[in-house]
Order: C-alpha cells, then sequence, then structure tokens
C-alpha cells in the first residue's frame, strides 16, 4: 500500500475544508407567532389565518411573545385544542419570548390557558414539514 506523501494528503485536506459541501446550507427560520404579539386577537381565526400561507418546517423555531402574567402558551392535543382546556399538556411555557423548537414533522396544538383567552381565539394550529 503506498503511503501518499504529506504535500498531497494536506492538500487534499485543505480543499475539503475550503470546498462547499454538495447541498445547500439550511438555517432554521424563526416564525414569530401572528408577526405581533401573543393577546387576543380581533377575530378568532387570526392566527389560523396567518399561518396558512406559511410553511414549517422541523428544525424551525416558534416564537410566542407575550406579556408574561398576563398570558400564557401552552402544547396541548388536538382534543384540549378544540375544548379550549389544558387538563394534561405536553408543555407550558409563563416567561415571553416562549420558543418551541419543531424538532419533527407533525401538527402541533398550542393555546393560552389563562382566563377564556383560548375562546376568544388565543390559540393555533401548525402543521410542519419535514425540510426538502
Amino acid at each position: 500500500m503506498a503511503i501518499p506523501c504529506l504535500p498531497t494528503a494536506l492538500l487534499a485536506g485543505f480543499i475539503l475544508l475550503v470546498a462547499p459541501p454538495p447541498w445547500p446550507a439550511v438555517s432554521a427560520t424563526d416564525h414569530v407567532i401572528g408577526d405581533s404579539i401573543w393577546s387576543i386577537p380581533t377575530s378568532n381565526d387570526h392566527y389560523r389565518l396567518w399561518a396558512s400561507n406559511r410553511t414549517f418546517y422541523a428544525g424551525d423555531n416558534l416564537v410566542f411573545r407575550f406579556d408574561t402574567g398576563m398570558y400564557n402558551v401552552m402544547q396541548v392535543g388536538r382534543g384540549e385544542y378544540d375544548a379550549c382546556t389544558a387538563e394534561d399538556p405536553y408543555q407550558i411555557f409563563d416567561t415571553s419570548p416562549a420558543v418551541y423548537h419543531i424538532e419533527f414533522p407533525d401538527v402541533r396544538y398550542f393555546i393560552s390557558s389563562i382566563g377564556n383567552y383560548c375562546s376568544l381565539g388565543v390559540k393555533i394550529w401548525l402543521p410542519s414539514e419535514k425540510r426538502p
């Protein structure tokens, strides 16, 4: 077996370090929910309409900005989302900004459990996809 000479090995290593990878670099996107503050909207479908023209990918972040103490964010199941209850939430975020990292493609449901805010429209469901 031939042993490569040192200059050839160094050149090969240098090319690997400076040559761009054959695939494009992909960075996560931070999605500020509603493009504003997580609060009681002017219509019950405000957050759903906001999400309808966006694509969320595994690796992205959902950023909920809200007045700490006045609002919260809870990740819940579909039934709790539909009923606006939070009896067994997956996650609770009480301080703002709350950042939820999307680890894998799925549908996620979020509500605020403060008062009747959920029934007033402080809720959103978001499907996410695998990044192409």
